[in-house]
């Protein structure tokens, strides 16, 4: 399945022409580190073991790099080839088993896919998303169809550029605010919303 550039890493929006090569922004650690610390506190028997994580849009490793550090295998990969994990795996197409569960930044076009066929592969399934994600009326079906057990909306605005931004090449501030998405089979019982402060 070949995918243009503009479907693919989408976190911070702004003009098509302008965003790097294959849409990559990397998620800053303190977005994932406040993921992992609410699954470990609130899911914890979820969490009482190591897991096999997929993380398949890895770009250069920073979400897998720091899921690691809460103990679990992690297996990464990526269409693009960014010198971290298995590259050129396009997670759509491709088809592996024994993940517990997948967390990643999906791009941004092709998230319902990406929701779908992770919750087809894993038992617990985290995908970080724009916060206005569920507001559209075109994703009513899919949150109805498999409602998620969390929503969990980050309280500050990631810097997608910080890097960019200390080496002098980016001005401004970040604009964009994102959530994450929780879903574990088996425990559903009602969507929570529960806000993330900045670890």
């Amino acid at each position: 399945m070949k995918i243009k550039q503009e479907q693919l890493q989408l976190t911070c929006g702004g003009d098509q022409t302008k965003r790097r090569e294959l849409d990559y922004y990397p998620t800053p650690k303190n977005v994932t580190h406040a993921l992992m610390k609410f699954l470990h506190n609130e899911c914890e028997w979820h969490f009482d073991r190591p897991l096999k994580i997929w993380e398949p849009a890895c770009g250069e490793g920073a979400m897998s790099e720091v899921i690691k550090e809460y103990g679990h295998d992690v297996w990464s990969s990526d269409i693009g080839f960014m010198g971290y994990g298995l590259q050129g795996v396009d997670f759509l197409t491709d088809f592996r088993s024994g993940f517990d569960a997948i967390i990643t930044n999906p791009p941004f076009n092709l998230s319902e896919s990406f929701i779908r066929k992770s919750l087809k592969e894993a038992r617990i399934v985290s995908m970080l998303l724009k916060s206005q994600y569920w507001h559209a009326k075109n994703r009513y079906d899919l949150f109805n169809a498999i409602p998620p057990q969390f929503v969990l909306p980050l309280t500050w605005r990631p810097d997608f550029l910080e890097h960019e931004r200390k080496q002098g090449d980016k001005k401004g501030t970040p604009t964009m605010e994102v959530t994450w998405t929780v879903w574990i089979k088996g425990t559903h019982k009602e969507t929570r919303y529960i806000p993330l402060l900045k670890p």
